[in-house]
């Protein structure tokens, strides 16, 4: 480290050290309302009909859009019954970007997904249980 003889000790240390960006936050939609989710070119005769919405899943960083189904695995961090963290690192060359996937549906039938930006190299997810038969609500913080 670099002496700071004419400034106060602490206000060199930080003007040396590198600065480090905030973390950012990043949030999915808790839900799809069930008047945006349509079916398509229904068979004939049959009346297709949405009676509630699809829940949020599951969250995690993807390598690449949602229809490449790159979810990465991360690094079980903390669980217990009802709640959990995973730290994924970020690192390393994405040549279709780093996005953020949420998955609707108990079995994630909907991904909705939207890019991150270039520089974040770590994100973590808190999950816990949502009052909903496999609903989950997350916390979502990137650096």
């Amino acid at each position: 480290m670099k002496k700071c003889r004419i400034l106060p000790a602490l206000f060199c240390l930080v003007m040396i050290a590198p600065l480090k960006a905030a973390p950012s936050r990043f949030e999915c939609p808790a839900a799809l309302p069930a008047n945006a989710i349509k079916v398509d070119n229904p068979f004939p005769g049959w009346t297709p009909y949405v009676a509630s919405p699809l829940y949020l899943s599951n969250a995690a960083p993807a390598d690449g859009p949602p229809e490449r189904l790159g979810i990465l695995r991360g690094e079980d961090v903390k669980r217990t019954k009802s709640s959990w963290t995973h730290q994924y690192s970020l690192e390393g060359a994405y040549p279709e970007g780093k996005w953020l996937r949420c998955d609707y549906g108990m079995l994630g039938e909907v991904a909705m997904a939207v890019r991150l930006p270039d520089d974040i190299k770590a994100c973590t997810v808190k999950g816990r249980k949502g009052p909903h038969a496999g609903e989950n609500a997350f916390e979502i913080t990137c650096q």
